[in-house]
């Protein structure tokens, strides 16, 4: 049962990591517009972007239409490094302590 656990936690780590680059990728292609509104862009843009439009309402929406400056990839893109670091190390000692 250990050894499932240790598995899951690395398939889900390896999803949040492989997600992330993915979004480093699209905001790099929003600076060219013609990467951007190609087929991988579009592509990319629908994985993305119903995660980050999330972040995009509110008080960081006004941030954003105030200083030109989108903050909500930075918000999407540090929230899932903390759930990266921090929320499946604790889940593992969760079920570690559960199931060990």
């Amino acid at each position: 049962m250990f050894e499932a656990i240790r598995y899951i936690i690395n398939i889900l780590n390896w999803i949040i990591w492989l997600y992330s680059i993915v979004m480093v990728i699209d905001a790099i292609m929003s600076w060219v517009p013609f990467l951007r509104d190609s087929a991988i862009g579009q592509i990319i843009n629908r994985i993305i972007d119903p995660y980050v439009s999330i972040f995009r309402k509110g008080p960081i929406e006004r941030l954003s239409n105030s200083t030109g400056i989108d903050f909500s990839f930075l918000l999407a893109l540090l929230l899932l490094y903390f759930v990266q670091e921090y929320a499946i190390g604790w889940l593992y000692n969760i079920l570690f302590r559960i199931f060990a």
